[in-house]
This record gives structure tokens, sequence and C-alpha cells, in this order.
């Protein structure tokens, strides 16, 4: 048994944390045994799925499969910790989940082994103490495997767990739980805009055959034209040169690099003059054409970019380029990319003149102009709320390296 303290604490606390060994303040019990694929998917019985546990540091009710139990098995209770037994990285063995809910006639998955306790633990702070780097790396170090990890019932129990004194440890799981339930209040605003984009791409663009979309702004009523892409844009797609990259010079762009335009790759200056006479501008659209595909982004920058064969440059002088984007992702305009796509290829991909054959929709530019802005200004929203989703679990991510030892 040793004792540490964290780098960052609550005040009031000044004692030492013993560390103990799982083994010495609980017992493991197992998961399922003998079941069929018959006994899975009905029955009044439920069971902790595998993904559950290991997603959630806190196990939750609406990850339960139904199961029909008809002889003894390890029910689990409030209190209990699960631990995942495999994984193909040794970084994902062990992973931990605790149940904090009195429901009766649960089990557990056969993949997960359970933790009973013998000693009171604040359940919040376990969920969140398990997870710590600090933990992790122990729980890692002991996985063993070559294609694919294990950590035992045996060595799990040999690893020591920070025990600071009940009421730091209330301290501790509270704030944690409360800036687990801010982390999830961002995810659901976000997702609920994600949600909120789809149903506009359904209803602001017409469907197959339609003239008019189902939602338009005010002051619009003509019907729309059915153009092919190669109508109303020229088309480029990038080197196709494997490309030298450098410290510096003219940032390079792949597929990876569409959500946000910015690469930490570069070509020569020399290079980019030589293979790049048709090059993006402030107003033009890229948009991914192999691996992922159908994936864009309207270029705002006045620097030099370079880009890769992956993906396809749009210049127009008829769209108003946030229109554009905003018809790629647009149902129709999906389903016909998808249809031209290669997919017994490797990796998938589109080819620049089938990409020129898909048909778009197209109002005036003013209706362009309009639609295009509402989009931007949705996208811009979804991207904000996607920075404070991030900056808030990098925040968790300081807070369980620094408070726990």
């Amino acid at each position: 048994m040793s004792k540490k303290s964290p780098q960052l604490r609550f005040e009031g606390f000044t004692d030492d944390w013993e560390e103990r060994k799982l083994g010495d303040v609980g017992n493991t019990f197992t998961g399922l045994t003998g079941k069929t694929k018959e006994d899975f998917g009905h029955g009044s019985a439920k069971f902790v799925t595998y993904v559950n546990v290991f997603q959630n540091p806190i196990a939750t009710l609406d990850q339960l499969d139904a199961i029909e139990i008809d002889e003894k098995q390890n029910q689990v209770q409030k209190g209990d910790i699960f631990f995942t037994t495999s994984s193909e990285t040794p970084e994902e063995v062990g992973m931990s989940s605790v149940w904090t809910h009195d429901t009766e006639n649960v089990y557990l998955n056969s993949f997960t082994f359970g933790y009973r306790p013998r000693v009171s633990f604040d359940l919040n702070y376990m969920a969140s103490m398990l997870r710590s780097p600090s933990i992790r790396k122990k729980i890692t170090f002991l996985a063993q495997g070559i294609s694919r990890y294990n950590i035992s019932k045996t060595k799990m129990l040999e690893i020591e767990i920070p025990t600071p004194t009940l009421s730091e440890q209330e301290k501790i799981g509270s704030f944690f739980k409360q800036l687990d339930n801010t982390i999830a209040l961002h995810q659901r605003k976000l997702d609920l805009l994600k949600e909120q984009k789809k149903g506009y791409l359904q209803k602001m663009f017409p469907k197959n055959g339609a003239k008019v979309p189902e939602l338009r702004f005010a002051g619009f009523a003509d019907d729309w034209e059915l153009r092919k892409l190669n109508e109303v844009s020229d088309i480029y797609d990038g080197t196709h040169q494997t490309p030298k990259y450098q410290d510096d010079g003219v940032m390079f762009l792949s597929v990876e690099n569409i959500k946000t335009l910015t690469s930490n790759k570069f070509i020569s200056r020399e290079a980019f003059e030589v293979e790049f006479k048709i090059r993006p501008q402030r107003g033009d659209v890229l948009m991914t054409r192999i691996g992922d595909i159908g994936t864009a982004n309207v270029v705002e920058t006045d620097e030099d970019l370079a880009y890769y064969v992956s993906l396809a440059l749009f210049k127009s002088e008829e769209l108003n380029p946030y229109f554009l984007q905003a018809s790629i992702y647009a149902p129709f305009v999906q389903d016909q990319i998808w249809k031209r796509t290669l997919h017994i290829a490797f990796p998938k991909k589109i080819n620049k003149n089938e990409i020129g054959q898909v048909p778009i929709n197209v109002p005036t530019l003013a209706e362009q102009t309009k639609i295009g802005s509402f989009f931007k200004q949705l996208d811009n929203t979804i991207t904000l709320h996607q920075r404070k989703l991030d900056l808030l679990k990098e925040q968790k991510k300081g807070f369980l390296q620094k408070m726990f030892v």
C-alpha cells in the first residue's frame, strides 16, 4: 500500500491518498455463461452489452438487450464495476463501466467480467478514476496478446487504485458528473443542429422530379431548372503525382483536409508553379471524390493551395459557392453521386467526368444566395458548437490527468 497525492485538488483536503489493490477491496464475478444464440433477443431478463461497457464510464439503461434466463447466473447489483476482457489494441483492453442502477434481473455479457467492491466507494469517483490516464496505463501494460489483446481477472486484481477519503471521493465524483452532464448537453445540442440541417437539406431542395422545393424563402416562386454539373461549373481534379512534402511552401490538401481546408503538408513553390495551372481561388468549391466521396467545402482564402487527385475543384460563374456546397449535400444529389461511384474500386471513387454528369437543381442567383447564406450560417453554428464540445472534452482530459495519481 503506497501513498500519494494528486497535482490538482479541492480545498480542505491534504491527506495522502492510499493506493490499494483491487483484489484487497473486492471480488470478481463472471458474465453470462452457457448461453446459446436462441436465448438472446427475447425473455424478461436484460443484460448489459459489451458496447455499453466499452463506451460508457457509467453503464446506461438504454443499452440493455433482452435474454432468456432459466438457470443460475450472476445478477448485477448497484455499485458493481464491469471490465471488458479483450480488444484489438492493448489501449482498449479493460475498459471500465460502473453500474449505478437498482434495476433487478439484469446480467452481464460474456465478453466482460464484473467486480464487486467490499468497501464503500463513491460510484462517480470510480467511474472517472478507472478511466484516468494513470489507471488506463496500468491496465494497458498488463494486456497480453498478438493479434488480439486480453486481460485476466487475476491480473486486474493486482492493479493498485488511489483511494482518498470518501468525502474527497464524493467531491471529485460530483465534479466529473457535472462535467459529464455539461458535455452530454452540448452533444445533444450539436446532434440536434445536425438533424435540423438534414431536415433542411431534404426540404429546401427539390426532390427527384420536382421543380420546386417543399420549403422556400418568401418572394421566390419560379421553377428551378435541372442542369448537369458540367453545364454550370468547370470541374478539375488535383495532381496525379505523388507530392514531395517539405516543411513550408504551398499548403497541400487531400481528402482528410476537406473539413477545414488546412493542412500541415506543403510542397515547393517550384512544384506548384509547374503542376497547378488551374488553382483553387476564393469562392471555388472542393469536393472529395476518392475514398470519402461527396464531402464539400468552400475556399475562403486568398493563399495559394495545392490539392491532390482525390479532390475535385468546381469553378462556376453561375452558382453561389455556398449554394453549390449545400446542393452537393442534398439527398437527391448525394444519391446521384452514389449511383455514379465505382464501388468495386478500392478505394471507391467517382471519376471527374461522372461528376460532370450529376444533375443539380438550379434556381435564380438571388435565391441561390439566400439559400447559400442560410446554410453557411447554420454550418458556422454547428462548427461553433463542435468547438465548444471539443474544448470541454479536452478540459476533461486535463482534469483526469491532474486530479488522479
